[in-house]
């Protein structure tokens, strides 16, 4: 097992969890992908999963966390290939309200 960081979406807070060496990661993102079974990070087969689910908490000793919830999504296979999922997120039209 070794120790994995992701940062989080929303407010770049860093996460990090104990997973396999073998990664098969393919994006973060802040809403599940269409199709995707998510498991939580407290999960012992999370790895047999088409993600993992996490709640942003940050650092526990820096209380940085914003608490939102987002997605890591592997790399997952149909018929030996690799499945696809539509069109890339960069792709999709933003909206942005804020001022």
């Amino acid at each position: 097992m070794v120790s994995v960081s992701y940062t989080c979406p929303y407010c770049d807070a860093v996460v990090e969890i104990e997973r396999d060496a073998y990664l098969a990661d393919k994006s973060v993102t802040r809403e599940p992908l269409a199709g995707y079974e998510y498991a939580a990070t407290t999960d012992d087969d999370r790895e047999d999963a088409d993600g993992i689910q996490f709640v942003c908490i940050g650092d526990p000793e820096s209380d940085d966390g914003c608490g939102r919830t987002f997605y890591l999504n592997f790399i997952t296979y149909e018929n030996g290939v690799e499945r696809d999922d539509g069109p890339s997120l960069e792709d999709a039209p933003k909206f942005d309200f804020r001022p």
